[in-house]
């Protein structure tokens, strides 16, 4: 499983009760459309930013994706939303562990230079294990640092040398 996350902001001037009710008439409509490979998608405000997460089969699933977003049910809305929003980023994750559910926290932390990935899976054990945990890694350095997001239902401390930073996040 893949997940295309997508940052944003919205713009200055913007009214954010019509921004959200945007982005939740997005994602519905693209819902409807069913892309090949799409699984679902929702929006977290995190901080002011918004974190819209597009759950995927697989990498040939973005072509789909990419195309149901700006054509069909979803063109009209994503239009207005696209208007209102500035400060794009996105980035591609694969799942390492877990599996994702709605989450309170996002955790964005580096893997500590000279540590391999195994070790980092092993130390993550005590974390990775936990119910509604989900572990994802940047694909590709498509996107911007960190490499690494922990989602989970409570706050998690990573050891520093992680250089963790923890997002709380509400569904829009």
């Amino acid at each position: 499983m893949l997940a295309y996350v997508f940052f944003h902001h919205p713009a200055q001037g913007a009214e954010l009760r019509s921004y959200e009710e945007g982005l939740r008439r997005f994602h519905v409509a693209l819902a409807d459309e069913k892309p090949a490979g799409f699984m679902s998608s929702s929006t977290y405000r995190i901080e002011g930013a918004y974190s819209d997460w597009y759950l995927l089969e697989n990498s040939a699933a973005l072509d789909p994706l990419n195309l149901a977003a700006v054509s069909g049910q979803a063109q009209a809305v994503h239009s207005v939303v696209a208007n209102m929003a500035t400060d794009f980023a996105g980035k591609l994750f694969t799942l390492v562990a877990g599996q994702l559910e709605s989450h309170d926290f996002e955790i964005r932390f580096s893997k500590p230079a000279g540590t391999s990935y195994r070790d980092l899976y092993e130390r993550l054990k005590p974390w990775i294990g936990r119910e509604g945990v989900s572990l994802w890694r940047r694909m590709m350095v498509l996107g911007p640092a960190p490499e690494f997001c922990l989602l989970s239902p409570i706050d998690l401390a990573l050891p520093l040398e992680m250089s963790p930073r923890t997002y709380s996040c509400d569904v829009v």
